[in-house]
């Protein structure tokens, strides 16, 4: 039996890519088990979901505590120790990551593989939704599900032109993905943050959850508030009556960029 255990944030489709793997183990003939985790989770906050696929019946329900996979579609967690936890020895690390696997910083007895799923999804989906653009990654690597049927199980899941842009990200994933290299040897045991509290209100510094971060260009800005009445975090403030963003308390949803009427706010990558 395989068990995977995914990390994301919400919004990324980590749901979404436990539920598209275990149809994919279905399609290529083995039984298969998704199970996603809901609880008070907002967007941009970190989550989990799992999977488990075998030749035979699956019958056991609880979460996968010791994965033979992970599976990491943010590249700020990917810089983290503590999504590495119970990894089986001589496992597989699945990291969204625009480095190579030697310069990751997580260290332990497995393997791990690289590709830049974030650069890969704005190329074909146009936005930073990751979970497709790693899968293709993982069959690369891992050798099941094949490719061929991850397509399958995505046109089921999204038929028409929205599913081709997800198999677009699946069939660049599969080509760009680096090799399995050994993780490094630690020598001392390194601090975890707790990477699983994400629940609405419980964190005061959200600013590890962006991948993109706003910029207002004041000599744009006409001051109509709209990007402080659309802020679902009240992470931006008046101050002589122009917006300033507290960074501590913005998620990088984009919600701001999205509503400003003349186009006063950009967004910018994070440099992991």
């Amino acid at each position: 039996m395989i068990g995977i255990r995914i990390h994301g944030r919400g919004g990324q489709g980590a749901v979404t890519a436990s539920r598209l793997l275990a149809e994919a183990a279905y399609i290529d003939g083995m039984f298969s088990q998704a199970i996603p985790m809901y609880g008070t989770e907002r967007r941009g906050a970190p989550l989990t979901a799992y999977v488990r696929f075998d030749k035979t019946r699956v019958r056991e329900r609880e979460l996968v505590h010791a994965p033979d996979i992970i599976i990491v579609l943010d590249p700020l967690l990917s810089t983290q120790q503590a999504v590495a936890d119970g990894l089986k020895k001589d496992g597989c690390l699945i990291l969204n990551a625009s480095h190579l696997p030697e310069e990751v910083k997580i260290g332990g007895e497995f393997n791990i593989a690289t590709v830049d799923a974030t650069r890969i999804a704005l190329e074909t989906l146009k936005r930073p939704i990751t979970n497709t653009a790693i899968l293709g990654a993982f069959s690369k690597v891992v050798g099941t599900p094949k490719i061929e049927s991850l397509e399958k199980a995505i046109l089921k899941r999204f038929p028409g032109r929205l599913g081709e842009m997800n198999i677009a990200a699946i069939r660049k994933s599969y080509e760009e993905v680096s090799e399995l290299k050994p993780a490094k040897k630690l020598d001392v045991e390194p601090v975890k943050p707790d990477i699983h509290v994400g629940g609405y209100g419980v964190l005061r510094d959200v600013s590890s959850w962006r991948v993109f971060t706003p910029r207002i260009d004041l000599n744009k800005c006409t001051g109509c508030k709209s990007c402080w009445l659309f802020c679902p975090e009240t992470a931006i403030k008046w101050v002589d009556d122009k917006p300033e963003v507290e960074y501590h308390k913005c998620k990088g949803c984009g919600i701001c960029v999205h509503e400003c009427p003349v186009n006063a706010i950009e967004f910018e990558r994070e440099k992991v």
